[in-house]
């Protein structure tokens, strides 16, 4: 069974973007991101330094799982959308998973 893949995508809202209106229209593809069969969670995260840079952390089951999202309507959609320009993405395997489920 192969390791699930994370990411990290630092996207940055465009100027002409509204702040709030782009802000909702992230956390609205996180949760269709959500919806998909192989992704195990995505979050958004608000830069506290720079309020139109957001953080995307996302997990996929596998290979296949992540190159779905990117062929998925709504990840095309956001894409096209034209509301941030991607500043970095990072890939990797997470190596501390302890806290992950963790609550009582």
């Amino acid at each position: 069974m192969s390791n699930p893949i994370s990411l990290t995508a630092k996207l940055r809202l465009l100027p002409e973007v509204d702040l709030q209106q782009g802000l909702e229209a992230i956390s609205q593809f996180c949760a269709d991101m959500r919806s998909e069969l192989g992704c195990g969670f995505a979050h958004a995260m608000q830069e506290a330094s720079d309020p139109r840079s957001v953080i995307l952390w996302e997990q996929y089951r596998d290979a296949e799982a992540q190159q779905a999202h990117f062929a998925a309507e709504h990840t095309q959609a956001f894409i096209e959308s034209g509301i941030t320009e991607l500043v970095s993405v990072s890939e990797g395997t997470l190596i501390s998973t302890d806290y992950l489920g963790a609550q009582s």
